[in-house]
């Protein structure tokens, strides 16, 4: 007896803490579950006011009396057999596990193919344009077709005038959005012919991305020279429409008193984003 009274004691006086560390918190299945009011009979009159702009629509609580803002894609969600927790999804949405992501249910779209909207803009899904047309207030906001919208080339990353040092390497840039994607194409003034053309100490690269429907392209030159010195263009080029960016390289003799300062600031190093926010015009030249 004097064990069991001294094992009990010594739970109860266990520190908060370190009881709250040994939970196993991995979701739905091991929240610890507060103790739900039961229901009553519906009294819509006591009802709080019906939720406006819900995203996902509204759907009815779990007494099936009041108004509550149904659940989003991504969210976690109740199965029929499990007790009220997390709600309900959309109309739209299912409640689901999904294979070798999450050991919880989670709202999901039944279809994930992009769709574009005739606001002409692309939805990661029709779920996603549905939550568009409720929370924007765009009732008339339909699917025009399905995949992405059809878009002419808009510049993300113009090129910008940059200074090097002779002997050092050159890297221009520049970042082009298009649906289908640009193809792009370097040009130097006074030169006939898309670069590199026959140019050993001058490399092309172009990838897509960080963004869906992105494409970055670079422009390398090793061991500039002074004959390097002059203005290129980054041409990004689809069926719908064409754009152009241009900027001059100016080069500086290694025993210029520019020189060292040159060096020093790194002018203009192409940095490319991965964040789909930030779409403003960056910096397009570096040099070393």
């Amino acid at each position: 007896m004097f064990w069991i009274l001294f094992l009990g004691f010594s739970f109860l006086s266990f520190p908060p803490p370190a009881r709250l560390r040994i939970l196993p918190l991995r979701g739905w299945s091991n929240e610890v579950e507060a103790v739900a009011p039961s229901c009553v009979a519906c009294q819509e009159e006591r009802c709080p006011p019906a939720p406006q702009r819900c995203p996902a629509g509204r759907v009815k609580d779990r007494c099936g009396c009041c108004w509550e803002c149904a659940n989003v894609e991504g969210q976690m969600c109740d199965l029929p057999w499990m007790k009220r927790h997390f709600g309900t999804c959309g109309a739209e949405l299912r409640c689901q596990v999904r294979d070798g992501q999450s050991e919880e249910p989670h709202c999901v779209c039944p279809t994930q193919e992009s769709v574009c909207g005739t606001d002409r803009r692309t939805y990661k899904n029709i779920c996603r344009l549905q939550e568009a047309a409720r929370t924007r207030l765009r009732t008339e906001l339909r699917v025009k077709h399905t995949g992405p919208c059809k878009e002419a080339p808009r510049l993300l990353s113009s090129l910008r005038d940059t200074a090097a040092v002779i002997g050092h390497t050159v890297i221009l840039g520049c970042e082009v959005s298009a649906q289908p994607m640009a193809e792009l194409e370097w040009r130097k003034h006074g030169i006939e012919g898309p670069l590199p053309g026959d140019s050993g100490h001058i490399i092309v690269q172009t990838r897509g991305g960080p963004q869906r429907h992105h494409v970055t392209g670079w422009l390398q030159i090793h061991n500039v020279r002074q004959r390097d010195a002059g203005s290129y263009t980054c041409h990004g080029r689809n069926m719908y429409g064409e754009v152009t960016t241009s900027a001059r390289l100016t080069l500086i003799s290694p025993d210029s008193p520019l020189a060292p300062e040159v060096s020093r600031h790194l002018v203009g190093v192409f940095d490319v984003t991965d964040d789909e926010d930030d779409l403003g015009e960056g910096p397009s030249g570096s040099h070393e």
